[in-house]
């Protein structure tokens, strides 16, 4: 029965994954366009100038087309495709064809007209052909080029597709490069293939990129290996991961850890740190209270005396009823309930700390990657001495001065091997019958990658270089 029961859980949560939910995030696409939307009841989207709601995508599985009619997506069986369409007369060339306004003779009026009586998009496509006067004397090629530029005009198809860091480098990468600081889905590929990072590995990730680089490693590991991602202030800003909508299980796997904390790693052990560190170890007094069985709270003395300040504050705010009882006003309720979210969320805060910085006091990092927008020469050579011998540490930034900087500074240092510095030119080709060349409009730079491999920690270097 155990086995059984167990199975079924399985092939719930398998469905649960393919299936279109509430509040799941949802990528639509239409030709080229790709944008990330939450699913959300009865909420107004515009995608290309539409105007619709995601509530017939609810229940549906990822990879589904839908068409958008009078607000509402509905769900196709059959897409539009621009061969359907095509006549049997064809041109030899285009020499004599000129680009008039003349050349058709619907005009907008009579579009918006057919648009408001329910006309579909292939139906305003086929009125178009037959009003144009230079359709049929344009060539094959010509003519299907016209009729996919009229498609992502007037035929409202979208396919729902579930996030993924590939299409997310895509959205970000045409429409805010720079958010991503430029980074390509080959660069990302490639940062991903130098660091080595696969499952039951732990990786340590300096990200400023909108949390791409830490999606990225997150879906490479599946749940299995643990993600320690550096970030400034006191709290990562990682919208791209937000949008990944990992499960419980991924997410217990990442560890959150400010620059502000680093210079903290330098003690010894927990016991001997800075006073900005007291935090972490009264969290760790309670967890070995806790393993002893002692569940009560006043071991942790800060939260006895914010809760002592509580109940001095608010204890000249409780009514008195007509029955001469006192009851705490809804104002103290709600402060209380505020405070011990608060309180919780503290102690949380600092056991993922804790745990973070023992992992990296154990010198147990199998993979560096650094991809952010600061120099990255103070980050990587503070941050070397924590990664086990022979794991590969990987450099990315958008600019060649950064990278080279750090290659010179690392080379003086020797504890690393195999340098390489590498930077990527893409080119994007169109393949077609007989019209493979190409890419008119493409990427200008993919970024620089400063790849090595660890050999002696970073201390023994110096030791032996004095």
């Amino acid at each position: 029965m155990a086995t059984s029961s167990q199975s079924m859980c399985e092939k719930k949560n398998k469905s649960s994954n393919v299936t279109i939910k509430e509040g799941d995030h949802v990528i639509l696409k239409k030709g080229k366009t790709v944008r990330v939307f939450q699913i959300r009841k009865k909420r107004d989207i515009w995608l290309d100038k539409i105007k619709f709601t995601l509530d017939g995508a609810i229940s549906h599985v990822y990879g589904s087309n839908f068409e958008v009619k009078s607000g509402q997506m509905h769900k196709i069986q059959k897409t539009f495709k621009e061969a359907e369409v095509l006549g049997a007369e064809k041109g030899t060339d285009n020499r004599n064809l000129h680009d008039l306004d003349s050349n058709q003779k619907l005009s907008r009026e009579d579009i918006e007209k057919m648009k408001k009586e329910g006309a579909k998009g292939e139906e305003i496509i086929g009125q178009l052909i037959e009003n144009s006067t230079t359709f049929k004397g344009k060539t094959e090629f010509a003519q299907e080029k016209w009729v996919k530029k009229k498609k992502q005009k007037h035929v409202a198809e979208f396919t729902v597709l579930k996030p993924n860091t590939r299409l997310m480098c895509q959205m970000y990468h045409e429409k805010s490069a720079a958010k991503i600081l430029n980074i390509r889905m080959d660069t990302l590929a490639q940062i991903l293939t130098y660091g080595n990072v696969h499952a039951y590995t732990n990786v340590a990730v300096v990200d400023t990129c909108s949390g791409l680089v830490v999606g990225a490693v997150m879906e490479r590991l599946g749940g299995y290996g643990k993600v320690i991602h550096f970030h400034p202030g006191d709290r990562p800003v990682r919208p791209i991961l937000d949008n990944l909508d990992f499960p419980k299980e991924f997410l217990d796997n990442l560890y959150n850890f400010p620059f502000c904390e680093i210079d903290s790693l330098k003690a010894e052990n927990s016991e001997q740190t800075n006073s900005d560190t007291q935090s972490i170890n009264l969290t760790k007094e309670s967890l070995h209270s806790d393993e002893k069985g002692d569940n009560s709270s006043d071991t942790n003395d800060d939260t006895k005396k914010m809760r002592e300040v509580f109940d001095e504050r608010f204890k000249s705010r409780k009514s008195t009823t007509t029955e001469g009882e006192e009851v705490d006003s809804p104002a103290a309720k709600k402060m209380k309930t505020e405070l011990s979210a608060r309180e919780a969320n503290k102690v949380l805060y600092n056991k993922r700390l804790f745990e973070a910085r023992e992992l990296l006091l154990k010198c147990d990092i199998d993979c560096l990657i650094i991809a952010s927008k600061y120099n990255p020469t103070p980050l990587v050579t503070t941050l070397i001495e924590y990664v086990a011998t022979s794991r590969p540490v990987v450099v990315y930034s958008q600019y060649k001065e950064a990278v080279m900087d750090a290659y010179a500074y690392l080379r003086e240092m020797g504890c690393l091997v195999n340098y390489r510095v590498s930077e990527t030119w893409l080119r994007e080709y169109q393949i077609l019958p007989m019209r493979t060349h190409p890419v008119i409009q493409m990427s200008a730079g993919g970024g620089y990658l400063l790849t090595a491999t660890t050999t002696v920690k970073k201390s023994t270097t110096a030791a032996a270089m004095t």
